[in-house]
């Protein structure tokens, strides 16, 4: 007797066709194999077990004692795999987890969950009409840890640096341009170049000091020493002392299409940008929700005329 350890599911299907068949041709003909087929798998069981498993006869073929103890738990695995299989049918049924969604708070604010969530403005960056299907229930965070999908930005000519089995797409050029309100216009002296900006109250976000693709910026507000400059955290706390008329700043040079208060100054700037990229876990992205949503990402960004900076 060697030793039997059951490799094949069919084997089980095999032992119930045959007692429900009363034969191995009526097994053959249930199961759509040949006779040949089941009466060498069964005899293979029987020689690896030690003892018969069926009763031949010309009429047919009947479990032995031996058939009948293996028939019983062999049902009971047929019943457990018929459940097995409803539950995977129900699955497909089954509602898709939420998606979480990181990026600058500026980028979230002003781009990502207006086009995603379909909040009204004048104009968008980002076009939701690309949007066929509807959206898993989503969520946003500034922490990319904790996010399913992350829009992260990177001076130009880095990548992200992220670690483990990650996937990772560049999506586009954000490009910045020095911005001011209005009210700010009206009142302050002409400004006829970039650098006339250092002559000018500035207001800065503290993280662009890191991007090396605003160092021309950088430079101008290094160059102030503090004076003349209000420094914020983010670009949501940028808006209020910029409309309001305290200063100039930079920001994507899109920004004055869905925010009236602001103009683009018409000076010729050096080169600001940061390069745009997706990022999302391998194992996160084998749920066809977040899979979805990262394509559709990809797509808005990289059809979007606000992102084809070089």
């Amino acid at each position: 007797m060697s030793p039997f350890r059951l490799h094949d599911w069919n084997d089980v299907r095999l032992i119930i066709a045959c007692a429900e068949q009363g034969g191995f041709a009526g097994a053959a003909t249930a199961l759509g194999i040949d006779q040949t087929t089941v009466s060498r798998r069964i005899s293979h069981m029987e020689k690896a077990i030690g003892r018969p498993l069926f009763t031949r006869r010309r009429s047919g073929a009947s479990p032995t004692p031996a058939g009948e103890a293996l028939l019983e738990r062999a049902r009971a695995m047929a019943a457990a795999a018929d459940g097995f299989e409803g539950a995977m049918r129900g699955l497909t049924c089954f509602p898709s987890p939420k998606v979480t969604v990181s990026a600058s708070e500026g980028l979230l604010t002003y781009t990502l969950i207006p086009a995603l969530l379909g909040r009204k403005t004048l104009e968008l960056p980002l076009d939701p009409t690309l949007i066929k299907a509807p959206l898993p229930d989503l969520s946003f965070t500034t922490a990319a840890t904790k996010a399913d999908i992350s829009v992260m930005a990177t001076s130009p000519g880095d990548i992200p640096q992220v670690k483990g089995a990650v996937h990772v797409r560049r999506i586009g050029t954000m490009s910045f341009a020095p911005m001011a309100s209005r009210l700010y216009l009206d009142q302050a002296p002409h400004i006829a170049s970039f650098d006339d900006l250092a002559h000018h109250p500035l207001i800065d976000i503290g993280i662009y000091r890191a991007i090396r693709g605003l160092d021309a910026w950088n430079g101008i507000v290094a160059g102030k020493a503090g004076e003349g400059v209000l420094t914020v955290s983010t670009t949501p706390k940028l808006h209020v002392p910029l409309s309001g008329g305290e200063g100039v700043a930079i920001l994507p040079d899109y920004s004055a299409i869905y925010e009236d208060s602001l103009v683009r100054l018409d000076v010729k700037s050096p080169p600001l940008a940061v390069s745009l990229w997706l990022v999302s876990h391998e194992d996160a992205l084998r749920e066809p929700s977040v899979r979805d949503l990262y394509d559709l990402l990809a797509t808005m960004f990289m059809t979007s005329p606000c992102y084809r900076g070089g």
